[in-house]
């Protein structure tokens, strides 16, 4: 018998080995390789804060309108440092490569950050005022961004090509002609900010339009402010009192209600009245002065560099000149296609004059999506239709994060109650505990259809919730799914299927979702969000524990379940998840552990935490050794590692989901543990190794997720939402009489538990 058990665990051994391998291996797959564009002699950022798609109109707009249509354009996050970014913050970004923060209070009108001073003239050039007060406040904030980053990149390219000069001569070999445009240009007060250097100074700076074409003579990248801001009047949005942000607390994970709740300016008429009106119509006149100034040789890029007042919107960037085909944008740091971030435009104007893109700068060169069908009404109709549905999942996810929660309370006392307590309302209590577990799968397929699009969108969106919560509770209850433990594996199996799906499919349906990530938040565009995670992770460990698995199949098939869900969670090209990676592993070896009935000792859950972390770190490594326009940001992470800024990252993680406490998803995780505790005294111990190994894999999801993860409190929260009611269900009410435990839990409802 122990010669038996002996070699049962060598085989478990290599079939580790081999799944550790197969897991790695996917991780590594290669991403879409994108091709450079061609190089131009220049470039010039125009900058128009508060520009939005609904300004683009071929009478009133024509210069636009023109480059959206023969150009490549995206919808643009400007997202920095808070819920909604002021021109002040924005501008600085820019320069930065970074999100920054700007000096000025951040009002809901952006009325201080828009009243913008001129730099002064030292006489031998310029300088931006009170320069170290820009830099003292963004050392605060936990960003780590670097103003002045964009015009220190062109000045060491500036010196390398004198170095190179240098040395080709002292060589006897023909020295190459430096170039002496390797510098920044500004036009107007917003660019003064953008174009200067880490000392505050600039390179060439004029008040207007009238000296663009001195400014392009002198630099390659020229940055011009034509001194608009587009927006509506000030009557229209009923808060314009100060909102400091607590330095370094933003919400970084996307979807979070941190900001959207607790600091609400107050919504904003999106009708257009003629004070945006006359301002895009002056910003497209300063637009056409450029064109026409512009040489052949150099590219031109408009872009709405940040909101004119709360809430926060996407804006649009139209990218023209030599190379550029009509299209669209993506950048790495999208990974999804129409979208970019205020930060690319930074590493974009390096890219083009062939300069280096420093560490400092987070952004990403953009690349072109060309498109032979590409017209300018397509392109402002689509980036309009991005628009709505970033803001209108903005404006309804505060109220579904907080309805989950407060309903959560009542719904967790329930399943407390379904356990162990009397036989009164447990049918009613057993309803509710899987109506509520189909909610947050509802929240997920929410973004199938395009809900934004109706006349009421919130309407729309509470509809499909009920809606598609209905649909499961009744798939969960019909003659042949409600008894024992099929609700669970019902619930649970269409979550984990609907999440693996969409990851497969090129993960579409949670853009637009509370349960996703919102694109102006610019945390996240793609891959597998926190909040998602925490719902496929609860559905993977509930299926692991109750699915009746039969011989060989108790070992191999929670091995190969786990297997696919870390690969659909950790893969590059599909969920791109660097803490879920890490928790589902930990927590999946816990679980199946317990489910294989072996003790949990010390040393397993070290040897657990020590296999996740090897995954990560392997995951990590390979994903870092993939081209830099592929990586992830697993391999990003593992780059900000080598050069010495993981522990920013780190600190801003931890701050984020520190700022989580006291949000809506702590109440019903606060819920959850009481609920425990009172099932704890009243029935424990668990009698069968199913229900263990759901405690313990659900435990493990909640509490490991909740410290890797920026969202903090949000991953138990989620994690109960779909998991606590479903387990009781699972576990079931306490029997009059004692019964019988099974040997093979997994194979019988774990109902008896005592």
């Amino acid at each position: 018998m122990t010669q038996a058990r002996e070699r049962a665990r060598i085989r478990w051994a290599r079939w580790a080995a081999a799944a550790l391998a197969a897991l790695t291996a996917a991780l590594a797959l290669p991403g879409t390789a994108h091709a450079a564009e061609p190089e131009a002699d220049g470039v010039v950022i125009v900058g128009v804060p508060g520009l939005a798609w609904s300004d683009l109109d071929p009478d009133a707009t024509p210069n636009l309108w023109d480059l959206a249509g023969t150009g490549a354009s995206a919808a643009m996050s400007v997202r920095t440092l808070g819920s909604w970014t002021c021109p002040e913050a924005g501008w600085l970004s820019l320069g930065a490569g970074e999100r920054a923060g700007g000096v000025a209070p951040r009002d809901a009108q952006c009325e201080a950050q828009s009243a913008l001073p001129s730099p002064g003239d030292t006489g031998d050039g310029w300088a931006v005022e009170d320069w170290d007060a820009f830099i003292d406040v963004n050392s605060a904030y936990n960003y780590g961004a670097r103003l002045g980053s964009l015009a220190d990149a062109l000045a060491e390219a500036a010196l390398a090509q004198e170095t190179a000069a240098a040395e080709a001569e002292a060589d006897g070999e023909p020295a190459p002609e430096p170039n002496p445009g390797s510098c920044v240009a500004g036009i107007g007060d917003g660019a003064a900010l953008a174009a200067a250097d880490t000392e505050g100074r600039i390179t060439y700076w004029a008040p207007g339009l009238d000296s663009l074409p001195d400014a392009m003579a002198a630099c390659d990248v020229v940055i011009v402010d034509p001194g608009v801001v587009i927006g509506d009047t000030a009557d229209n949005a009923p808060d314009t009192s100060t909102d400091y942000d607590q330095l370094g607390e933003d919400d970084t994970e996307v979807g979070t209600d941190a900001t959207s709740a607790a600091d609400d300016p107050g919504e904003i008429e999106p009708e257009t009245d003629p004070v945006r009106a006359g301002a895009a119509k002056a910003a497209d006149t300063a637009i056409g002065q450029v064109r026409e100034a512009l040489p052949d040789s150099w590219r031109l890029i408009v872009a709405g560099v940040a909101d004119a007042a709360a809430p926060g919107s996407l804006h649009p960037v139209l990218y023209s000149g030599p190379g550029i085909e009509p299209g669209g944008l993506t950048s790495r740091t999208t990974g999804r296609d129409g979208y970019i971030q205020l930060t690319d435009l930074t590493a974009t104007a390096l890219a083009v004059v062939g300069a280096d893109i420093p560490a400092t700068v987070a952004g990403a060169p953009v690349t072109v999506l060309a498109d032979p069908d590409h017209t300018a009404a397509a392109a402002v109709a689509r980036g309009s239709d991005e628009t709505a549905a970033s803001a209108a999942n903005a404006d309804v996810s505060p109220n579904f994060y907080w309805t989950l929660s407060f309903v959560g309370v009542a719904v967790m006392l329930l399943a407390a109650h379904l356990v162990v307590g009397p036989d009164r309302f447990r049918r009613t209590a057993r309803t509710v505990c899987i109506a509520f577990s189909a909610v947050p799968v509802a929240g997920i397929a929410a973004g199938i259809p395009p809900w934004w699009r109706a006349d009421h969108p919130k309407l729309a969106f509470w509809g499909l919730i009920l809606a598609g919560a209905a649909v499961l509770t009744i798939a969960a209850s019909l003659p042949w799914t409600r008894t024992g433990i099929r609700p669970v594996l019902v619930i649970a199996g269409a979550a984990a299927a609907l999440i693996a799906v969409d990851q497969v499919s090129g993960a579409t349906w949670p853009l637009h979702t509370p349960m996703g990530y919102t694109a102006q938040a610019g945390a996240r565009f793609t891959g597998l969000g926190n909040y998602a995670f925490s719902v496929f992770a609860a559905a993977v460990i509930l299926l692991v524990c109750f699915i009746p698995w039969r011989g060989r199949m108790r070992l191999w098939g929670p091995v190969a379940l786990g297997v696919c869900s870390v690969v659909i969670v950790g893969a590059p090209m599909l969920g791109r998840d660097m803490g879920g990676t890490l928790t589902l592993v930990a927590a999946g070896i816990l679980c199946c552990l317990k489910l294989w009935g072996k003790r949990l000792s010390l040393g397993a859950v070290l040897a657990a935490g020590a296999i996740a972390f090897g995954v990560f770190a392997v995951a990590g490594i390979l994903d870092y050794l993939r081209p830099e326009e592929d990586q992830t940001h697993l391999g990003r992470f593992v780059g900000s590692v080598l050069d010495g800024t993981a522990a920013q990252i780190l600190i801003r993680k931890a701050s984020a989901a520190w700022g989580t406490v006291g949000q809506s998803m702590t109440w019903i995780t606060l819920a959850a543990v009481i609920a425990a505790i009172i099932i704890w005294r009243k029935r424990a111990p668990i009698r069968t190794d199913a229900v263990a190994a759901a405690v313990v894999g659900l435990t493990a999801v909640a509490a490991i997720g909740g410290l890797v993860n920026d969202s903090g409190m949000s991953v138990p929260g989620f994690t109960a939402a779909l998991g606590f009611g479903l387990l009781a269900v699972a576990v079931g009410p306490r029997r009059d009489t004692p019964a019988t435990l099974e040997t093979e839990p997994v194979a019988t409802a774990p109902a008896a538990t005592q």
